[in-house]
């Protein structure tokens, strides 16, 4: 086990900077210590920048460190989690999530699996809900674009009363 935080900052800077064969085993030495340290190990990775350099691999070809990089996170976050430290931003800082987020599109089934689990646990549901505003309003076979404005007395092109700069509500009929 490692002595002291230096050597933990040293292991660190192996796994985001050094050749491959060394950068894979520093993130193995990293996920053990997630996993089977103490909370005060944990807290000691995330201090000195271990979910940079986990987070540092989530794109590599190599689905097995990726898996083993998430299982390190998904630790730290749980940690974090019950600690009542936002372990998530610092995910999220460092393009983390952006790389979780990706890894719902991975071949993997157990990546794609990994990372929606992360999401829905540690980063909220982010389903994607239909901006009211975005869709246009539907009567009939008429469709309204643009946003909902105060009425101009019905006319599209009504002069609108000065200093009032909003865009109309403009119908379309597709039907023909």
């Amino acid at each position: 086990m490692l002595k002291n935080r230096e050597e933990l900052n040293s292991l660190i800077n192996l796994a985001e900077h050094s050749e491959w064969d060394v950068r894979k085993e520093a993130v193995w030495t990293i996920s053990n210590i997630a996993t089977g340290g103490t909370d005060q190990h944990v807290h000691a990775l995330v201090e000195l920048e271990g979910i940079d350099a986990l987070c540092s691999v989530l794109t590599v070809s190599d689905p097995k460190i990726i898996e083993v990089a998430l299982d390190a996170i998904e630790h730290i976050l749980k940690i974090g989690q019950k600690s009542g430290k936002a372990y998530d931003t610092f995910v999220d800082e460092c393009d983390g999530l952006e790389a979780i987020e990706n890894l719902q599109q991975h071949e993997n089934e157990a990546l794609y699996e990994k990372s929606i689990s992360l999401i829905e646990q540690y980063f909220g549901c982010d389903d994607e809900v239909e901006d009211e505003n975005l869709a246009p309003a539907v009567n009939g076979n008429t469709f309204s674009f643009g946003v909902p404005q105060k009425s101009l007395g019905g006319a599209f092109d009504a002069v609108a009363p000065e200093g009032d700069f909003q865009q109309p509500m403009a119908q379309f009929n597709f039907a023909s």
